[in-house]
């Protein structure tokens, strides 16, 4: 198997089930941030996104989400 921390954002909607749209969405409410989970890499027409940094925007947003609820 082979594990990969950047891919391209076409993978990772095609993957995740998510569209390109609903990520600028998160980047333009300030919920994801270019430069941290989705890169702009120089000469590279398409953004990627950095999985491990999405992983732990995830958790974190679980965690903060779960505890909101929980009051």
């Amino acid at each position: 198997m082979i594990s990969f921390e950047c891919i391209p954002i076409s993978t990772y909607c095609k993957n995740t089930g998510e569209n390109i749209e609903a990520i600028n969405k998160r980047i333009q409410r300030g919920l994801c941030r270019e430069g941290v989970q989705v890169l702009k890499i120089d000469g590279v027409k398409e953004r990627w996104i950095d999985l491990s940094e999405v992983f732990k925007w995830a958790r974190k947003n679980n965690v903060a989400n779960y505890r909101a609820e929980s009051r």
